[in-house]
C-alpha cells in the first residue's frame, strides 16, 4: 500500500472511511510540538526528524529581520540556518551567502564570518519539545468536501472534522500552496469558494484571448459578490503574472498586451494625442497611461515624444508634418517660435528642423539673429531688393536679411543661373549688379563673356589622407581652392568599397572663397579585412554656374584582422603589457538597455574569438548603481603580441565601454571594429528578448559565462574560493531555472564542498582542477538540453 500523494509505503495514516493511506509528509493532522523556552511550534514531521528536542541556536542572528535562527537539515545531509520568523522566508541554503556544510564545525565557522552566529560553535537549546495532542484527518476525505460544491460554508467543515475555525484554514492554504486546490477564502463570511480546473482555464482563456475581463459578467458566472470576484482575479494574475491593469472604479481588466495595442494603434493613427485621452479609453490613470508611454518609446515600438508638457503624445512623423507646415507658412521663424507652436521642446524642434533640412524635405538656412529662413522665403526677400536697387554690396545684402555673404553668394548664384534676377556679381568688388531695363548689346556681350569665363581647374586642389579612429577608418577630404574666384555647392562624394559601411557618402560645402580651403571628414566602418583602395569625386560650380568635376586620387588602406589564439594570463601581467601598448576604444549609451544583460552581449561577443577570461568582476558604484568589468588576453598568431581586451558597464553613466590594446595599429582598428559588428548583433537580439523572459535570460547568459570563466582559471590553477564563488552563482541560478531534481545541482554540491576544504588563498590542485574542467565539459551539456526541454 502507497501514500496516495506519493509512492512512499511507510504509511502513517490509513482513513476507515475511503481507505486512502498517506505518510506522515502528507498526512493531516492537528497535533504540534512546542519549545517552551522559545514558544515554537514544530509540525509532527519536523519534530520527528529532529528528535523531539529543539534546534534554533541560541547565539545567534537572522541578517534580515535579527530573530533567532534554526538549525536544519538537506536530504543530502548538508546543515543549513533557517530563520524562526514565520513572516521571514531567510535561509543560507538559497539565499546569500549560501552556506551549506556537511558538518556542523564547518557550518558554525562560516557563519561565524558573517555574523550570524558569534563564537564558533552552534549553542543549540536541545530542550525536549511538548506534545500538544490533535485529530488526524484524512486529506482525501477534507479535498472531496471542498470540491463537492462551489461553496462550502465553514461551520460545514468545521463540524465535519470536528476542527477548529484556525486549524481549517490552515489546512486549506497547506493545499492551496501545493496545488492540490484552488479558490478563494472568505474570513468575513465564513465561506471557501471552489473554483474548478476546467473553470480557471475558462477564465484564463478569456482574459489572455480577449485582453479584457468584466468584473460583473464573471461575478454572475461564478455566483460570487465583486469583492470575491476580485480577489479570484488577483489570485489569477499573480499566479499566472499577467501584468495589466484594472480600471479605476475596479469595473474591468486590461491586459498589458491589450494596452499596449490598442495605445500604439491610438497613437499611430491620430499622430498627436492628449494622455487624458488615451487613459479614458480604458477609464485607468493618467499617470499609468504615461508610464505605458515612456515604455513604449524607450523599446521602440513607437517613435513618438511628449508634448504639451508631458499632457500629449506626438509621433515623430506628425512633428515633422507639423513642422514642414508651419515653414511653408512663414517662411521666416526663431526655433522658439516652432517649439511654442508644437507645444514641444525647443532641443526637438531644433533636431527636427535639421532632419528635414539634410533629406531634403525642407530648405533653407539659419541666420545670425537666430532665425530659421526658408529658401523661398530667402529668394523672394532677394528678388524684392533686387527690384529696388540697381547695385548692392553683399554685406548690406547680408546684413539685411541676416544671413551670411556666403550664404548670399550661394542663392545669387542660382538665381542668376536660372533666369530668376538678371544681373551678375563682381567677386572682385564684393558687389551685386542687377538689371532693371533691357541690356544693350555692350551689355550682353559683357554679360556674355563673364558666363563664358571659365575657372582655371588646375588651381582647384583635392587632397586626402586617413587615419585610425575608435575601430573606425577616418578619411579626410580637403578642397583648396587657389583661385581669383569663390567656387560654390561643393559635394564630395567618396567611393565608399563594399567592405565598409558609410553612415554617409555625400557631403555638400555651400562655398569655398577665393585662396580658402575647406576639409570634410568621412567614417567608414570595416566589414572585412584586407586591401581596399577608397577614391571618390568633387563636384562643384564656380562663380559662373559652370559645373567642374575633380577625380579624388585613390588612397589603399590596409585592414588587419588578427587570427587569435588563447593566452593564459594574469591581470597583473595585463596591467604592465598596457601601459606599452597603443590603445583604441568604443563607448554606447545602453539607456534603453538592462546594463546586465548588455554585460552578458559584451561577454558572448568576446567569446566568439579564442580569447581567455582574465577576470571578470560585477557590483555596484559608490552610489549603488550596477557595474561590471571583464578582462580578456590572446596572441595575435600570425603577427604576434598580446591583445587585451576590457569591457566596462556603468549603470550609473549609462554606459558600455569596449577598449582594446594591441601593438599593430591595422590589426587593433580590424579586431576592435569585428568586436562591434558581433557586438550590435548581440544587442539586437537582446532588444528582442520580452520583458518576462530576460531574467531568465540573465541567469542562462551568467551561468554560460561562469562555467567559461571557471575552465578557465583551473587551466590558470587559480584560487579555490574563487572559482567556488563562480560555482556558488552558478548552483542558484541553476535552482531557480530547473529546480531541485536535476542529479547536475547533486555534482554542484559536492564541489562547492571539495573546494570549501581550501584556504582562503590556496591554489586549487592539478588533479581537482583537470577533473572539475572535465566535468564543466559535461555540465555545459547538460545544462544545453535541459533548458531546450
Amino acid at each position: 500500500m502507497n501514500c496516495l500523494f506519493c509512492d512512499s509505503k511507510k504509511i502513517e495514516f490509513t482513513c476507515e472511511k475511503c481507505n486512502s493511506s498517506f505518510c506522515i509528509n502528507h498526512m493531516a493532522t492537528t497535533e504540534q510540538w512546542m519549545c517552551k523556552k522559545h514558544d515554537h511550534n514544530y509540525s509532527k514531521v519536523s519534530a520527528a526528524e529532529k528528535g523531539y528536542r529543539c534546534t534554533i541556536v541560541e547565539n545567534s542572528k537572522c541578517t534580515e529581520c535579527e530573530a533567532l535562527l534554526r538549525l536544519e537539515r538537506l536530504s543530502s545531509g548538508q546543515y543549513y540556518l533557517e530563520c524562526t520568523n514565520p513572516k521571514c522566508a531567510w535561509n543560507s541554503y538559497l539565499k546569500t551567502p549560501g552556506l551549506f556544510f556537511p558538518t556542523k564545525e564547518q557550518l558554525a565557522r562560516e557563519a561565524t564570518k558573517y555574523n550570524l552566529i558569534k563564537g564558533y560553535k552552534l549553542d543549540l537549546c536541545r530542550k525536549s519539545l511538548k506534545h500538544i495532542t490533535g485529530k488526524e484527518i484524512c486529506p482525501n476525505c477534507f479535498l472531496e468536501l471542498l470540491k463537492r460544491s462551489h461553496i462550502t460554508n465553514f461551520s460545514t467543515i468545521m463540524t465535519s472534522f470536528n476542527i477548529t475555525a484556525q486549524q481549517m484554514v490552515k489546512l486549506i492554504n497547506k493545499y492551496m500552496d501545493e496545488e492540490r486546490i484552488y479558490g478563494i477564502i472568505d474570513q468575513r463570511n465564513q465561506i471557501f469558494y471552489y473554483i474548478s480546473p476546467e473553470m480557471r482555464e475558462k477564465i484564463l482563456a478569456k482574459i489572455q484571448n480577449d485582453g479584457i475581463l468584466k468584473v460583473a459578467n464573471l461575478g454572475e458566472m461564478l455566483d460570487m459578490n465583486s469583492d470575491i470576484t476580485l480577489k479570484v482575479i488577483y489570485k489569477l494574475i499573480s499566479h499566472y503574472q499577467i501584468k495589466g491593469s484594472f480600471s479605476i472604479n475596479k469595473g474591468f481588466y486590461y491586459t498589458q498586451k491589450h494596452i499596449v495595442a490598442t495605445l500604439i494603434k491610438e497613437i499611430k493613427e491620430k499622430g498627436r494625442v492628449s494622455i487624458e485621452n488615451l487613459a479614458n479609453i480604458f477609464n485607468i490613470p493618467a499617470e499609468l497611461t504615461k508610464s505605458f508611454g515612456v515604455n513604449l518609446m524607450r523599446t521602440g515600438e513607437i517613435n513618438a515624444f511628449f508634448a504639451d508638457r508631458g499632457n500629449e503624445i506626438i509621433t515623430k512623423e506628425k512633428i515633422k508634418e507639423e513642422t514642414e507646415n508651419f515653414a511653408k507658412e512663414v517662411g521666416l521663424f526663431e526655433l522658439n517660435s516652432l517649439a511654442r507652436n508644437l507645444k514641444i521642446a525647443v532641443e526637438l524642434a531644433r533636431k527636427t528642423l535639421h532632419e528635414l533640412i539634410k533629406t531634403g524635405t525642407i530648405n533653407g538656412i539659419f541666420t545670425q539673429r537666430r532665425e530659421f529662413m526658408t529658401s523661398k522665403y530667402l529668394e523672394k526677400k532677394i528678388k524684392e531688393i533686387a527690384r529696388a536697387y540697381r547695385t548692392m554690396p553683399l554685406r548690406e545684402l547680408s546684413n539685411r536679411l541676416g544671413v551670411t555673404e556666403s550664404s548670399i553668394e550661394e542663392n545669387l548664384a542660382q538665381l542668376i543661373g536660372r533666369g530668376d534676377i538678371d544681373g551678375y556679381i563682381d567677386m572682385h568688388k564684393r558687389l551685386f549688379v542687377a538689371y532693371s531695363v533691357p541690356r544693350s548689346e555692350s551689355g550682353k556681350a559683357h554679360i556674355k563673356q563673364k558666363v563664358t569665363t571659365p575657372i582655371d581647374e588646375g588651381k582647384i586642389e583635392v587632397v586626402r589622407d586617413y587615419d585610425f579612429e575608435g575601430g573606425q577608418v577616418h578619411m579626410k577630404i580637403a578642397v583648396r581652392n587657389m583661385s581669383n574666384m569663390a567656387i560654390n555647392n561643393v559635394k564630395v562624394l567618396l567611393d565608399v568599397p563594399s567592405s565598409y559601411k558609410s553612415k554617409q557618402s555625400l557631403i555638400t560645402i555651400p562655398v569655398i572663397e577665393a585662396k580658402n580651403s575647406r576639409g570634410v571628414d568621412f567614417y567608414l566602418e570595416p566589414k572585412q579585412c584586407g586591401l581596399s583602395s577608397i577614391g571618390g569625386t568633387v563636384i562643384y560650380k564656380d562663380a559662373t554656374g559652370e559645373k567642374h568635376t575633380i577625380n579624388i586620387r585613390k588612397k589603399e588602406v590596409q585592414i588587419k584582422c588578427p587570427l587569435v589564439c588563447t593566452n593564459l594570463t594574469s591581470i597583473e601581467d595585463c596591467q604592465i603589457a598596457i601601459k606599452s601598448l597603443p590603445n583604441d576604444a568604443r563607448a554606447f549609451l545602453i539607456a534603453d538597455l538592462d546594463p546586465r544583460l548588455a554585460y552578458r552581449a559584451a561577454i558572448r561577443t568576446l567569446k566568439n574569438f579564442e580569447t581567455s577570461a582574465v577576470t571578470s568582476h560585477e557590483g555596484t558604484d559608490a552610489k549603488g548603481s550596477y557595474e561590471a568589468e571583464a578582462w580578456f588576453c590572446a596572441e595575435a598568431k600570425v603577427t604576434g603580441g598580446r591583445i587585451i581586451t576590457r569591457i566596462y558597464v556603468s549603470e550609473g553613466s549609462q554606459s558600455l565601454e569596449v577598449r582594446v590594446w594591441h601593438g599593430n595599429a591595422g590589426g587593433l582598428t580590424g579586431f576592435l571594429a569585428r568586436i562591434i559588428e558581433l557586438l550590435f548583433e548581440e544587442i539586437n537580439i537582446i532588444r528582442k528578448i520580452k520583458s518576462e523572459e530576460r531574467e531568465k535570460t540573465i541567469d542562462v547568459m551568467a551561468i554560460t559565462q561562469n562555467l567559461a570563466e571557471v575552465s578557465d582559471y583551473c587551466m590558470l590553477r587559480w584560487k579555490a574560493q574563487n572559482i567556488r564563488n563562480k560555482l556558488h552563482d552558478t548552483f542558484v541560478r541553476l535552482r531557480k531555472l530547473l529546480g531541485d531534481k536535476e542529479a547536475i545541482l547533486g555534482r554542484l554540491e559536492f564541489w562547492l564542498t571539495e573546494l570549501n576544504k581550501y584556504g582562503k588563498d590556496d591554489k586549487i590542485s592539478d588533479d581537482d582542477a583537470d577533473k572539475l574542467v572535465n566535468d564543466i565539459e559535461k555540465f555545459k551539456s547538460v545544462i544545453a538540453r535541459a533548458i531546450k526541454l
